[in-house]
């Protein structure tokens, strides 16, 4: 049996039993306080059943074998039910930070570190804005938005006016089959004829079309019964078409523009889901550097231990010091040095992490600026309502509205397709004036289409249906699976957003509790640490165990060093969870759309 290991598990135990009562007290007075350490007289020595349960041994009793000594799987599971009851009522009864507590390091992480010549102070609320007016990816998200914008003008731009110009010269020779083609003694009609054509045409938005054109032309022919000659002819016509079934009424016709609308919403939902991530990685790298520099001064306070240790050895080493012990700190010494080299590296990546992502022209300028958090992680209890949050996120959570969009946009595409369903019916009304002049005499010809005889006119009914109208049907069928598929993701989306949320509020709790038992685990460890100084300062420097006191000495101090780190971790944790709370429930930004 491992006798060091079980009176340096009992010295653990005997430490924490301390530092419980000490728990809410700062433990920030860290440099020499073992130098001064006073002897410990009495050492509990355990009794040999003590020491078997703390190396893990159970004794079977005499002649019964390991299998009949094993419990019932009843009482097992009673056995666990009861555990898990005790540790639900030491959840609810855990331990926390006191108010106002600031650990030693925060007052060094919070201030330049010197390690560049100039430092730059950040918040999360500074980089979250430099972020929202610089980031060149949330500049390309935005981007999405306009180009959404752009089908809607696409859209209407259909029912704009058109103005058209057409110009067209024929020139004809083909002979005559008979006298009366071109006259007697004719044996080939030769013709000229040029017309020119300019008007407007324009799409109403209950989906007719009417066309406004004027056409003026030059005619000659070689026919004797070409009168007058040298004809100038002139024509102006209106024409309307007017869908009655198939293609009739504004929902239809401005079906393009209502799923450019809805294409724009969709785009911005996307937008926001794609600006509130990138704000979250802003904000998770914002606080990993400060939990690097926490890292970093943490290493730096380890590293200062272990050196005067070193030093205290090297001092005595005519006295007690034993060359086992100063090698051995010498290398404590060299191991934490090491150390130090990959915490500075890991706060020079991050920031320029932070540059990339926030692109602020102010980090931009000078890339080997310190950046300096200005704030520190919280340690309050945020009051979580699973309810409220639920309904938030109901509310404001960009993938439900998405989903949203994208039904109404079926809805839209299937009232289109019901539409086309039935058969084509159109109006076609049509009515012009014309005059006409010898001698080529175009202006003459324009007068008389409003002086000289009455308007022509036409008017009728055009119909068309498929026999058995498959496209359409096909068309229907498809647009109300479509519309089934998006209901089910609807119904997917907002139970993924419920465990979402419900994990992101219950990640809040644990995270704060958690927070707490790392508090009270780094003052136990603390206090572990200056029994263990204390002990070793004052017990001879020659033999064995001097050795194994500096040694476990030396491993507290590692274990220490764990948990500050842990429980540094977790504030930062903490604090990314309400964060992350918010971006569960949709209010970590809110677009609002422009007002024209």
């Amino acid at each position: 049996m491992n006798w060091r290991s079980a009176g340096t598990n009992i010295l653990f135990a005997a430490a924490a039993l301390v530092a419980g009562q000490a728990c809410a007290q700062s433990y920030d007075n860290p440099s020499d306080e073992w130098l001064t350490g006073e002897l410990i007289e009495t050492v509990v020595v355990p009794p040999p059943d003590a020491i078997q349960a703390i190396d893990g041994f159970e004794t079977i009793p005499p002649g019964e074998t390991a299998e009949a000594s094993l419990p019932a799987p009843g009482s097992i599971a009673g056995r666990l039910s009861e555990e898990l009851r005790q540790y639900g009522e030491s959840s609810n009864q855990a331990s926390s930070v006191p108010i106002g507590y600031r650990p030693w390091w925060e007052p060094a992480v919070l201030a330049p570190l010197d390690l560049s010549p100039r430092s730059i102070p950040v918040t999360t609320d500074s980089l979250v804005l430099d972020a929202l007016q610089y980031s060149n990816r949330i500049a390309a998200l935005n981007e999405n938005i306009t180009i959404a914008q752009t089908g809607i003008v696409r859209a209407a731009a259909e029912f704009d006016p058109k103005a058209f110009t057409e110009s067209r010269f024929v020139r004809t020779s083909v002979p005559t089959g008979s006298s009366l083609d071109a006259g007697a003694n004719v044996n080939r009609l030769r013709e000229e004829d040029f017309t020119a054509s300019a008007g407007m045409r324009r799409k109403t938005e209950a989906g007719g079309r009417f066309e406004l054109g004027q056409q003026i032309g030059l005619r000659n022919s070689n026919s004797v019964f070409f009168t007058p000659g040298n004809q100038g002819n002139s024509r102006l016509s209106l024409s309307f078409n007017q869908p009655l079934l198939a293609g009739a009424g504004t929902a239809v016709n401005r079906s393009l523009i209502v799923l450019a609308q809805l294409d724009t919403q969709i785009a911005q939902q996307k937008t926001t889901t794609g600006i509130q991530n990138h704000l979250l990685s802003v904000t998770e790298v914002m606080w990993e550097l400060f939990f690097q520099r926490a890292v970093l001064m943490l290493r730096l306070r380890h590293l200062e231990k272990a050196t005067a240790i070193g030093d205290w050895l090297e001092n005595r080493r005519d006295l007690d010091s034993l060359e086992s012990q100063v090698l051995r700190a010498r290398a404590a010494v060299t191991q934490r040095r090491s150390e130090l080299v990959r915490a500075v590296t890991s706060i020079k990546n991050l920031e320029d992490r932070l540059r990339a992502i926030v692109n602020s022209p102010e980090l931009l300028q000078d890339r080997d600026v310190e950046l300096v958090p200005a704030e520190a992680p919280v340690t309050q209890l945020l009051p979580v309502s699973f309810d409220d949050a639920i309904v938030t996120a109901l509310q404001q959570r960009s993938e439900i509205n998405e989903v949203a969009g994208e039904i109404e946009s079926t809805r839209v595409r299937l009232n289109v397709a019901r539409n086309e369903m039935l058969p084509a019916l159109d109006l076609v009304l049509e009515s012009y004036v014309s005059g006409l002049r010898g001698s080529n005499n175009i202006g003459q010809s324009w007068v008389d289409q409003f002086s000289v005889g009455e308007p022509s006119y036409t008017a009728g009914l055009i119909f068309e249906v498929p026999l058995w109208r498959r496209a359409a049907k096909a068309n229907v069928q498809r647009r109300r699976a479509e519309l089934r598929q998006l209901t089910n993701q609807l119904e997917e989306t907002i139970q993924q957003i419920h465990s979402d949320v419900a994990a992101a509020a219950r990640e809040v709790q644990t995270s704060y509790r958690e927070m707490g038992a790392k508090y009270a685990s780094m003052n136990s460890a603390a206090e572990y640490v200056r029994l263990l100084e204390r002990r070793w300062k004052e017990l001879p420097g020659e033999g064995y165990t001097a050795n194994s006191i500096l040694e476990d000495l030396l491993d507290a101090q590692d274990r220490l060093l764990n948990e500050q780190t842990e429980f540094a971790r977790s504030r930062v944790e903490y604090t990314l969870s309400t964060i992350r709370l918010k971006r569960a429930t949709g209010s970590l930004l809110q677009i609002q759309p422009l007002t024209r």
